[in-house]
Formats: structure tokens, C-alpha cells, sequence
């Protein structure tokens, strides 16, 4: 299933729709490497001092960004 995921940075909250997801039990469990990609992007909104709320998809994410945010042993999912 696809979830829409927010995470607050200083400024701001990003709001990253189209991520993947499992329900588990009463929690739902998003991929490492997507949780890592979104918490770079994140911190680079906040370094760039980003004021507001960001919507972006995760496939635009793992395109534009997800060498710069995410070591080289991570998979996309």
C-alpha cells in the first residue's frame, strides 16, 4: 500500500506522498532506505532554510536525490 508520510524540519514539514508501506499490527513500517532518503531531504530543506510545507513524491526523490542523501550499499526500493 501507498501512504503519505509528514516530517517536520526546522522551518517547516515535509510531506512525502507515494511511499510504500506494510501494515503491521497497528503501526505501518516504511523501507530504511526510503526513511533515510526522506530524512536527508529533510535536513537539506532545513539547511537551506526552507520556510513552509514541502509535498513531494518519493519517485521524484529516488530520481533527483537519492544519490545524495543515501550511502552506496543502500537499494532503492
Amino acid at each position: 500500500m501507498l501512504i503519505t508520510n509528514e516530517r517536520p524540519f526546522q522551518g517547516g514539514t515535509l510531506v512525502v506522498t507515494g511511499v510504500p508501506a506494510q501494515k503491521c499490527d497497528c503501526d505501518e513500517l516504511i523501507l530504511l532506505g526510503d526513511n533515510a532518503l526522506m530524512a536527508g531531504y529533510a535536513k537539506f530543506l532545513a539547511k537551506q532554510n526552507i520556510i513552509g510545507k514541502v509535498t513531494v513524491f518519493l519517485e521524484e526523490l529516488k530520481q533527483k536525490f537519492f544519490q545524495d542523501f543515501l550511502p552506496g550499499n543502500v537499494i532503492p526500493s
